[in-house]
């Protein structure tokens, strides 16, 4: 037994993946592109109250900017 680990991790389950070009390989990669975007931050779920704020402050910040541009010249 000396090839045998004591302390082996386990194995991360495997998912079997539709054949390429059925239509339920276009539906996985459709739903996992947008799990993508999700993940990434481009799209958010409903609620995003959060993303307007800094939306909006970072337009005041470039409005008073422009603002003391001009008044600076």
């Amino acid at each position: 037994m000396a090839n045998h680990k004591k302390t082996a991790k386990p194995r991360k389950p495997t998912h079997h993946l539709p054949k390429v070009g059925t239509p339920a390989d276009d539906a996985y990669r459709l739903r996992r592109s947008r799990e993508d975007l999700v993940d990434f931050g481009l799209v958010r779920p409903r609620g995003g109250a959060v993303a307007w704020i800094i939306a909006g402050a970072a337009l005041v910040l470039l409005v008073l900017g422009l603002v003391a541009l001009i008044a600076l010249t």
